[in-house]
């Protein structure tokens, strides 16, 4: 059996590690361009719903260096272990 992961406490792990990170953005039918012109709604499409309430947005730019991501890498395994429910 899959193991729940809490995503906010994943994120406060990593921010406490100096990671910014932030949720990742809402699947785009929840996005107000598309409620308003196609009447989309929480709901309609429960998989991607799913899947944006479980990601989350990792630092990420042209001149990243191996050793941040590194850094990124073992504070996200860290974060992971500590958030299994």
């Amino acid at each position: 059996m899959a193991r729940h992961i809490d995503r906010d406490g994943v994120m406060r792990h990593l921010q406490e590690r100096g990671v910014e990170c932030r949720p990742y953005f809402a699947p785009i039918h929840l996005q107000p361009f598309y409620r308003e012109q196609f009447g989309y709604k929480e709901g309609d499409f429960p998989a991607a719903e799913d899947v944006g309430r479980r990601s989350i947005a990792l630092p990420f730019f042209n001149s990243i260096t191996e050793e941040q991501i590194d850094y990124v890498v073992t504070a996200l395994k860290e974060a992971v272990y500590r958030c299994r429910c």
